[in-house]
C-alpha cells in the first residue's frame, strides 16, 4: 500500500491514470464492438475464435453455392421434363394417327393425309430434341464437336451438379444422364417405302415408319408404342433425379442455417450485454477521470506544510 506525501512523484495519479487508460481501452473496443456489431473485431481479439469462426464462414459460402448449383440442377431438370411431357402427347398424337390408319376402311388420300400429319409430329419431336436446352447445354440431344470441328451428336447428355462445399465427387456431386429422345433415337423416322426393318427404338438404330398402307401403319404404331414406352421411362427416370435434387436442397438448408448460426454465435457481439457494459465502463471512466483530477491535487497538500 502506498504511503506518504512526495512533491517530486504523485504514485496516486499515476495508479489513477493506469485505470482510465485501462477503462478507455475497454470502453474503445466497447464501442468498436457496438459500432460493428461483431465481438471479434480481428484475429487479435480473439486468434482462435477468429480461426474457427472464418472456417465455418468459408463452410457456408460453399453451401449458399452449391444451394444455388442444386437449384440449377433442378432448373434442367424441369426444362427436359416439360419437353419430354410435351413430346409424350406429340407420341400420344403420333399413335391416334397410327390406330387410324390401320383401319381398313380409308382411303389413298385419307392415308396420305394421315402420313403428312404423322411425318410432321415426328420431325418436330427431332426439332424439340435439339433445341431443348439449359445455358446453352443440350439436354435431349448431346451435340458436340469433334477434333476435325465437325458437330456430332450422341444419345446420351451427361451432367455433373456440384451439390456440396468439399472436393470429394462421392459424397458432393451427383451425376445426371438423360437419354436422347430424337425420332431417330425414338425409332420413328420417316420411310416412304414399304417397312421390313424389325423395330430397333430405344438401341440408337432408326427405322422408317410411316402410314401409307395398313400394313406399315401397323408397323408405325408397333414403333410409336415403344417410343411412348420409353419417353416415359425417360421421364421417370428424370423425376428419381428431381426427387433427389429436392431431398439435398433440404438438406443444404437445414446446414446451411446451422452453420450460419454457429459462425453468429462466435462472432456477432450481444447488444444487450454489450450496451451494459458499455454503460459502465462509461460511468467507470467519469469517476476515473474525477479521481485523477482529485489526485493531482494530492501534492498541494504539501503547501500548507510550507506555510
Amino acid at each position: 500500500m502506498y504511503n506518504g506525501l512526495f512533491i517530486n512523484s504523485n504514485q496516486s495519479a499515476i495508479i489513477a491514470t493506469d485505470n482510465l487508460q485501462n477503462t478507455n481501452n475497454q470502453l474503445g473496443q466497447a464501442l468498436n464492438e457496438l459500432s460493428s456489431g461483431l465481438q471479434i473485431t480481428g484475429a487479435w481479439v480473439n486468434p482462435a475464435g477468429y480461426e474457427i469462426a472464418q472456417s465455418l464462414n468459408a463452410t457456408s459460402l460453399g453451401i449458399n453455392q452449391a444451394t444455388s448449383n442444386a437449384n440449377n440442377g433442378n432448373s434442367l431438370i424441369n426444362i427436359a421434363s416439360g419437353a419430354l411431357s410435351t413430346i409424350q402427347g406429340m407420341l400420344g398424337t403420333m399413335q391416334t394417327l397410327a390406330t387410324n390408319a390401320a383401319n381398313g376402311t380409308n382411303s389413298t388420300q385419307n392415308l396420305q393425309a394421315l402420313n403428312s400429319e404423322f411425318q410432321q409430329l415426328s420431325s418436330e419431336i427431332t426439332q424439340i430434341a435439339d433445341s431443348t436446352q439449359f445455358n446453352g447445354l443440350s439436354l435431349l440431344n448431346a451435340v458436340s464437336a469433334g477434333a476435325s470441328g465437325a458437330i456430332t451428336s450422341s444419345s446420351i447428355s451427361a451432367f455433373s451438379f456440384q451439390i456440396g462445399p468439399n472436393a470429394n465427387t462421392v459424397t458432393n456431386q451427383i451425376s445426371v444422364s438423360i437419354q436422347g429422345v430424337s425420332a431417330s433415337l425414338l425409332g420413328i423416322t420417316n420411310s416412304n417405302g414399304s417397312v421390313t426393318t424389325a423395330l430397333q427404338s430405344g438401341q440408337g438404330t432408326a427405322i422408317g415408319v410411316n402410314l401409307n398402307t395398313n400394313g406399315s401403319a401397323l408397323i408405325a404404331l408397333t414403333a410409336v408404342q415403344a417410343a411412348i414406352n420409353q419417353v416415359a421411362g425417360i421421364s421417370g427416370q428424370l423425376g428419381s433425379y428431381q426427387n433427389r435434387v429436392t431431398q439435398i436442397l433440404g438438406n443444404l438448408q437445414t446446414e446451411g442455417t446451422n452453420t450460419q448460426a454457429a459462425y453468429n454465435n462466435i462472432m456477432d457481439v450481444n447488444f444487450a450485454q454489450e450496451m451494459s457494459q458499455f454503460t459502465l465502463l462509461s460511468t467507470l471512466a467519469q469517476s476515473g477521470e474525477a479521481m485523477l483530477s482529485q489526485a493531482s491535487m494530492v501534492p498541494q497538500g504539501l503547501l500548507t506544510l510550507l506555510k
